[in-house]
């Protein structure tokens, strides 16, 4: 193949599989995260439902006080919360909160999840398309 052109099978085909099931990505101390990518079928439908389920929650309007915002925004953020946990975060290894190592349920995750920085972490760690590309076939040459 000519090195002049640009392959787009090689830069940007992800594996479905990957994207559906998780990928691990190593954590400090030997911990690890199983994690799905975002967008994958799963979370688009989660996402889909819980927003039809709780709409008139999430809508505040264009005359919304603070407080109907803040509502809708905690709303918001339960959502992700849940959705996350049932379709991103699928697995993990050697992980401890508050001290006591925690093994990995929905629930579990679920707890994990409501803290921010570690959602953000989680949600920032789904969005590497790297970790989902196709690998074997584009390395074997089979493209």
């Amino acid at each position: 193949m000519d090195n002049q052109l640009l392959d787009i099978f090689a830069e940007y085909a992800t594996d479905e599989a990957l994207e559906n099931n998780g990928t691990i990505f190593p954590l400090a101390r030997g911990a690890s995260l199983l994690i799905a990518r975002a967008g994958n079928r799963r979370y688009s439908r989660g996402i889909s439902a819980a927003v039809d389920l709780k709409r008139v929650e999430l809508e505040a309007g264009p005359n919304a006080t603070e407080a109907a915002l803040d509502a809708a925004a905690v709303v918001s953020d339960e959502i992700f919360v849940e959705v996350m946990a049932d379709t991103i975060l699928l697995g993990w290894n050697k992980l401890a909160f508050k001290g006591k190592e925690l093994e990995y349920s929905p629930e579990n995750a679920r707890m994990m999840l409501r803290i921010k920085d570690f959602r953000k972490l989680v949600a920032g760690l789904s969005e590497r398309v790297e970790a989902f590309k196709v690998k074997a076939e584009v390395e074997a040459g089979k493209t």
